[in-house]
């Protein structure tokens, strides 16, 4: 007797060990998971947001720099005599001081123009600076001047630091120096805060890079951050005009907090996005570190994210709660091992499926047996779909709750029941309904309990992904969408283009693409003013939507140019369409700008075409249009 207590003893002393280890290495990686998450969601935000902000740039670029009056003053300035050169420098300044007012209320603080040589010709943000050598202190400057081509990247300055656009000045062949079009950092940063408003967002420079480029005034802005002086914080006392917010109390907490963190400095050196966790008395906040490179590839600053952390604090209550249910189950399997030795099989499966079901209790979760009926659900699941537990109870989920696609489909045809069909698992999205009629995404995951190796039922856990789905589309609408129309932009647009042309040459179907341009457009701008521009851009591409399909894709290709994709669409069907809408938009008023007309080149894709053929096509066939007095289509034959 002595022996089989202290075998059971053992035994129980390993069950309870192996328990604990497996229960802490699964909160590890949940909050490893949860942490790379945040990290990648980070990531994502600032993608869209640099790529929104690159494409504001350069509209700014192409509308209010490459103009004739400006190409003339540049080019008057090369070449000249210091007297020469300030005279023009005074010029420039003149004309472009209001544009750069109302870049200004756009949030636009750097329009820095520079010499071939890369020398500071005028800046606009301090205009009695010039004349010095951005060699060595503006590596994007350089590249822009001597690649000539367009440089974005985050880079430290002498007065400023931030995110640049460097833009070379190309005219007729002719280098006319480049120039700088940047916001500051706060905008970018209001930008992905409006992603996720629970998040506070910190810059932080690296001092070694920072420093040796400064102006002299410029040094008393910066202070050493809490936990290292090799790192810079910039106006920690918010007096400059484009200093953030004050961060909340919660965020200040986590920063000071840091002061002690050697996870911090483990993380900064390694130079990679993550996201690291903080433990104080309140629970736990988690800090996401999202180096930033300079456009040599050094991390020239890095942008820290503070948040609380709730679910991990949450993790860690289920980690506490599922410890002391396996301890008591432990200790219930050890009395059941005494009493019950003859029967060590049924005590383990048992075990086993009583074990599932405690270690899915942080989600929603079902268990139905092989009819398909309700015989288990815990309160998370009760909660998400709004019905009391006794409601749920023996009712078929599949009637209650599953939302099918066929809403006649039948319980076998259910992919949730078919475990029990088919002896699988199951992973997936479906659609579920509450009780009070709503639906929502739920991401699902079902397993079969056995019995003497029998299914004798199956257990499913579900969680509501909503939140998720809705950050995806906004993600996907920053990407892809044109942010003054609201048409695609030429990105995904030409994404459905490729997928377009393989579609074709592989099974033969038919589409035409269209290119249009708004006749004397500029003159708009000109004579009212970009608020009347932007306005007839809008109502000339609403009027286009109003007229095409949904399977069409209407993208806004550049400026005032648009392209046009009809699938499945022959020639003969599409110039009637292209013509029914140049007749509309003549019809329509837009106020003191009056009538706007439109001109197209309309063509079909042939099998030998590629996208460069097809699209430069489509623009020959446009300025034949516009050859031909405008107002008018031009269709390939």
């Amino acid at each position: 007797m002595l022996a089989r207590l202290l075998n059971v003893a053992v035994l129980v002393c390993l069950l309870w060990s192996s328990g604990f280890v497996y229960l802490r290495h699964e909160r590890n990686t949940m909050e490893r998971m949860y942490l790379a998450n945040q990290t990648t969601i980070l990531d994502m935000a600032w993608q869209a947001v640099v790529k929104s902000h690159k494409t504001g740039m350069q509209v700014y670029f192409d509308t209010y720099i490459m103009q004739p009056e400006v190409l003339e003053l540049l080019r008057a300035a090369q070449g000249g005599s210091e007297s020469d050169q300030a005279v023009q420098r005074v010029r420039l300044y003149r004309y472009l001081y209001p544009i750069y007012q109302k870049l200004r209320e756009r949030d636009v603080r750097q329009l820095h123009f520079h010499t071939p040589d890369s020398r500071s010709f005028l800046r606009f943000h301090s205009p009695n600076h010039f004349g010095d050598s951005l060699t060595g202190i503006r590596p994007s400057v350089v590249m822009a001047n001597r690649d000539h081509k367009y440089i974005q990247g985050f880079e430290t300055g002498r007065m400023l630091s931030g995110f640049r656009n460097v833009f070379p000045i190309i005219d007729s062949d002719e280098d006319l120096g480049s120039v700088e079009i940047s916001q500051p950092f706060e905008s970018l940063r209001r930008e992905i805060w409006h992603l996720d408003k629970s998040n506070d967002f910190m810059l932080v420079y690296k001092a070694s890079l920072l420093l040796p480029k400064l102006f002299e005034e410029q040094e008393k802005t910066y202070e050493s951050s809490l936990f290292s002086q090799d790192w810079l914080v910039e106006d920690p006392r918010r007096e400059l005009p484009d200093s953030p917010p004050k961060m909340s109390d919660t965020a200040q907490k986590i920063y000071a907090g840091l002061a002690e963190s050697q996870s911090l400095l483990q993380a900064l050196s390694q130079h990679q996005p993550q996201s690291i966790t903080v433990k104080s008395q309140d629970g736990f906040y988690k800090v996401t570190i999202f180096p930033l490179e300079d456009v040599e590839g050094l991390t020239a600053a890095v942008l820290l994210s503070f948040s609380a952390a709730p679910e991990i604090d949450e993790m860690y209550w289920h980690y506490r709660l599922n410890l002391l249910v396996f301890s008591m189950m432990v200790l219930f399997v050890a009395i059941a091992i005494l009493l019950f030795l003859q029967s060590k099989q049924t005590v383990v499966e048992k075990q086993r499926n009583i074990q599932l079901i405690a270690n899915t209790m942080h989600d929603g979760l079902y268990v139905m047996n092989n009819k398909g009926i309700i015989t288990f659900v815990n309160a998370t699941a009760s909660e998400i779909l709004g019905y009391p537990r006794h409601e749920l109870l023996g009712q078929e989920a599949h009637t209650l709750f599953h939302l099918q696609e066929n809403s006649s489909s039948s319980l076998s045809e259910c992919p949730i029941f078919n475990v029990l069909l088919t002896n699988t698992s199951y992973t997936g999205e479906e659609v579920f309904r509450r009780k009070d009629g709503s639906s929502f995404v739920a991401e699902v995951s079902s397993e079969p309990m056995f019995k003497k190796e029998k299914i004798v039922s199956a257990v499913t856990i579900f969680r509501d992904i909503t939140k998720r789905k809705k950050m995806e589309e906004q993600l996907f609408h920053l990407c892809n969408v044109d942010p003054l129309t609201n048409a695609f932009n030429r990105r995904y647009f030409l994404q459905i283009l490729e997928t377009e042309v393989q579609k074709s040459k592989r099974y033969g179907t038919q589409f035409v693409l269209a290119m249009g341009d708004i006749d004397h457009f500029k003159r708009v701008n000109d004579t009212f003013g970009h608020e009347a521009g932007d306005r007839v851009l809008k109502e000339i591409v609403a009027s286009i939507h109003e007229r095409i399909r949904s399977v069409d894709i209407f993208a806004r290709w550049g400026g005032e140019e648009f392209v046009l994709l009809l699938a499945n669409t022959s020639l003969s069907v599409a110039v009637p369409l292209v013509e029914n809408i140049l007749a509309n938009i003549r019809l329509l008023d837009f106020g003191e700008v009056g009538g706007v007309t439109i001109s197209f080149g309309v063509t079909d894709h042939h099998q030998e075409d590629t996208i460069d053929i097809l699209l430069n096509r489509a623009d020959k066939l446009l300025y034949e249009a516009k050859g031909a007095g405008r107002n008018c289509i031009r269709a390939s034959e």
